[in-house]
C-alpha cells in the first residue's frame, strides 16, 4: 500500500461511508469507491461488507485500520519530538539528588526550567551519592544532583554549582546552643550523630573530628542529614550538616552555630561524558548555579568542566 491509498482507506474507515471519505478528502466518490475495490484485489481479502448503502469494515479490515493507527501515532511522536528539538527542547529530564539539594535547590530549578520548557516531562528521585553515581553509569538517570561528594569517577562530568558552611545543629536546650560558635574541642564533648564512615559526609565529619583527641564513637547513624537534624531537634546529639539542611528544617526547636574553624562543602551536578547534556539538561545546570548563588545573595559559581 502507498501513502494515497493508506490515506483513502483510513478516511472510509473514520467515515464509515464513500461519501463521508470522499467529502473528507476532497476527491469524487467514484474515486474513493475504485480505489477500496483496487486494494481488496490486490491485498486478496473483502475489507467491507456493503449492506443497507453503508461500510461494515470486515475483521480484516479492523486489523490493517490498527496497523495503520500505530503508524500514524509514531509520526505523530516524531513531529512532537522534532518539534522540540527545533525549540531546544528534549521531551524528558531524568533528575537524581541528594536530599539537602533536593528540599529547595532542585525545585527552585525545576520551577524555573517549566517555565520556559512547560511541555518538558521531569523526574525527581532521592538518593544517595552511590546509588546517583549507578544510575548515571547505567543511563538510569541525566544530571545527578550531590554535596559533599569527591568527584572525579573518569565516566563522569561534574559541574560545580556552589559552595556551602557546614553547620552544628542541636536542640535549643543542648549546652552549645549558647555558643556563638563550636570549637572542635567544644564539639568532641558531645555525642555527634554519624553518617556512616563509608559515605562522603560521614568521611567529611570524620576528617573534622579527626583534628581533636577524643575518638569519634557515634552510637546514632542516619543516612540524610534532615534525619539528623530531626534527631538533634528532639534532644539528642548534635548534627555536623550543610547549610542548605540546617536553614531549611522547620523545627523552632533547631539551632544552628558554625564552626568556629569554618569548613566548606561543594555541591555538583553529574552527568556522563558519554551521553552529553540535552538544552534542557543544560539550562537545568545553569539554574542550578543561579538559585544557588541567589540564595546566598551572591553571584553565580563558575562553572566547571
Amino acid at each position: 500500500m502507498n501513502l494515497r491509498q493508506i490515506e483513502v482507506f483510513r478516511a472510509v474507515m473514520l467515515a464509515g461511508s464513500i461519501s463521508g471519505a470522499a467529502l473528507a478528502l476532497h476527491v469524487s466518490q467514484p474515486a474513493v469507491s475504485r480505489l477500496i475495490r483496487y486494494l481488496e484485489v490486490k491485498l486478496r481479502v473483502v475489507l467491507f461488507d456493503r449492506t443497507g448503502g453503508r461500510l461494515h469494515p470486515t475483521p480484516e479490515a479492523r486489523a490493517l485500520m490498527r496497523e495503520i493507527e500505530n503508524a500514524y501515532h509514531s509520526i505523530d511522536r516524531v513531529r512532537a519530538c522534532a518539534e522540540q528539538l527545533h525549540h531546544g527542547v528534549a521531551d524528558r529530564l531524568r533528575i537524581v539528588t541528594n536530599l539537602s539539594t533536593a528540599l529547595e535547590l532542585v525545585p527552585r530549578a525545576i520551577a524555573g526550567l517549566k517555565a520556559s520548557m512547560p511541555k518538558l516531562h521531569v523526574s525527581v528521585e532521592i538518593a544517595t551519592h552511590a546509588q546517583i553515581t549507578d544510575q548515571l553509569l547505567s543511563g538510569g538517570c541525566d544530571i545527578g544532583v550531590v554535596a559533599f561528594v569527591q568527584t572525579g569517577h573518569p565516566a563522569l562530568s561534574a559541574q560545580l554549582i556552589g559552595e556551602g558552611d557546614v553547620l552544628c545543629a542541636m536542640a535549643a536546650t543542648h549546652p552549645l546552643a549558647s555558643h556563638k560558635r563550636v570549637t572542635l574541642e567544644a564539639l568532641a564533648q558531645h555525642d555527634i550523630i554519624s553518617f556512616g564512615a563509608e559515605t562522603a559526609h560521614g568521611k567529611m565529619i570524620a576528617k573534622v573530628l579527626g583534628e581533636r583527641s577524643r575518638p569519634f564513637t557515634p552510637t546514632v547513624e542516619v543516612r540524610y542529614a534532615y534525619v539528623a537534624c530531626s534527631v538533634a531537634a528532639s534532644g539528642y546529639g548534635v548534627a555536623v550538616v550543610d547549610d542548605l539542611t540546617a536553614c531549611l528544617f522547620p523545627s523552632p526547636n533547631l539551632v544552628v552555630r558554625p564552626l568556629s574553624k569554618p569548613v566548606r562543602y561543594q555541591a555538583y551536578a553529574l552527568s556522563s561524558t558519554e551521553r552529553p547534556l540535552s538544552a534542557a539538561g543544560r539550562e537545568m545546570v545553569k539554574l542550578l548555579g543561579l538559585h544557588w548563588a541567589a540564595a546566598r545573595g551572591g553571584r553565580p559559581t563558575k562553572q566547571l568542566s
